[in-house]
């Protein structure tokens, strides 16, 4: 294989493309992730307006009451404990079973509702609001969810376990580990202009094209006077909140909440229980663990990143932690570092070195075409005590292995 162009099964440089994917994936899943929240949404209305007569129905005793056992406990296969788990609404099992076996109705003694969050529900509302993002991109608007079709769920609430369905083979459909478009996403995050050229030889004439129609802008420009070097290793990536800006979010997004090998999970606002969630989707098919699954995929390309090696320095602290700093002066790497908390300018590695860019860069093309490495550019000076006394800096660049997460 040449190049990618010779497998990638679609036009990048054609922006009717890109907007046609976006329909085809993106619609379906937004309309998916809403009609979740709405129908969790139209359930706390019904239960607010009138408890007793939310009771009588049929169908709020299933969604709070099916699967309980005589002693107030959830079965495995409970369709109340779905409920809590996907919608977070429920009732004391317990408390129910010891109202009726007093002999009391447990609505006109007080017995409670609940609606809580759920690291579902965080999931859900995460992937839909950047899906419209992404939507408003090209300008297109998702529909409304009809209440029919809440209704139709509510009559018989086991059809929640048919979204939750369609939800995961959405999810599936666009993630880099099975989609070329969001592969190419990863492949531009941030890297040089040559080697992007390479992978894709219909960008050494449409780069600028496709630069508009993904919003990439330069990130870092050689300070060098030979010409051909500088273009050739000017770094390109996406420009912040841009189109391919959302693209990257969603992918990692998909990632973090399909990453099974950790139990939990910071996603910036709140823990999330990713086993929860696994266990959800377990309902219905077997979920894959997309982050594990894509590094397998390419570990057959390229072997784990734990050290950078050159002719005058082996940079092995990758292995013990996945962020460094890199500092950039007249097209020489120069240093190395990291900060043992965010809190504190300890840096507990920091060596001084003097290699080319160029081939600094050689060394991590691979990782970061792939998207396994990140870099960019860091916003301001970081550290700045492990930086006093360097004058001149063109770049302090951010390196993060993802292998390490």
């Amino acid at each position: 294989m040449e190049s990618y162009d010779e497998i990638i099964g679609f036009d990048y440089t054609d922006e009717n493309e890109w907007k046609n994917w976006i329909g085809e994936k993106f619609l379906p899943l937004h309309e998916q992730l809403s009609i979740i929240l709405k129908l969790r949404e139209s359930l706390e209305n019904i239960l607010k307006t009138n408890l007793k007569e939310a009771f009588s129905q049929r169908y709020i005793q299933e969604i709070l009451l099916g699967g309980i056992t005589k002693e107030g406990e959830y079965t495995p296969n409970s369709l109340a404990k779905l409920y809590k788990s996907i919608l977070g609404i429920s009732i004391n099992p317990k408390e129910w079973v010891a109202y009726c076996r007093a002999g009391l109705d447990p609505v006109e003694n007080g017995i409670e509702y609940k609606f809580e969050d759920t690291s579902f529900l965080a999931f859900i509302t995460e992937i839909k609001e950047l899906a419209e993002e992404i939507l408003s991109k090209i300008g297109t608007e998702p529909q409304v969810v009809k209440d029919k079709e809440i209704e139709e769920i509510i009559n018989t609430p086991e059809k929640i376990l048919e979204i939750i369905k369609e939800i995961y083979k959405s999810i599936m459909s666009i993630s880099a580990n099975y989609d070329y478009h969001m592969f190419f996403i990863l492949n531009t995050r941030c890297i040089p202009r040559f080697f992007i050229e390479k992978a894709y030889p219909k960008l050494k004439e449409n780069l600028e094209k496709v630069a508009e129609v993904l919003e990439l802008e330069e990130k870092f420009v050689m300070n060098v006077g030979d010409e051909k070097v500088k273009r050739d290793y000017t770094l390109i990536g996406h420009k912040g909140n841009g189109f391919a800006d959302v693209l990257f979010d969603m992918q990692h997004t998909i990632w973090n909440y399909f990453n099974f090998s950790k139990e939990n999970f910071w996603n910036g606002e709140k823990w999330i229980d990713s086993k929860g969630i696994r266990e959800i989707f377990s309902e219905v098919l077997q979920p894959r663990d997309l982050w594990q699954e894509y590094k397998e995929k390419i570990e057959r390309i390229v072997t784990p990143l734990r050290r950078i090696e050159f002719e005058t320095t082996d940079i092995g602290v990758i292995g013990y932690n996945e962020t460094l700093y890199f500092v950039v002066r007249n097209a020489l790497v120069i240093k190395a570092f990291n900060s043992y908390s965010p809190r504190t300018t300890y840096a507990f590695f920091d060596e001084n070195f003097s290699i080319p860019f160029t081939e600094f860069m050689g060394k991590i093309l691979p990782y970061i075409f792939t998207g396994i490495v990140l870099i960019e550019p860091a916003e301001g000076i970081p550290y700045p005590e492990v930086l006093s006394g360097i004058k001149n800096i063109d770049l302090i660049l951010r390196f993060h292995n993802l292998w390490m997460d």
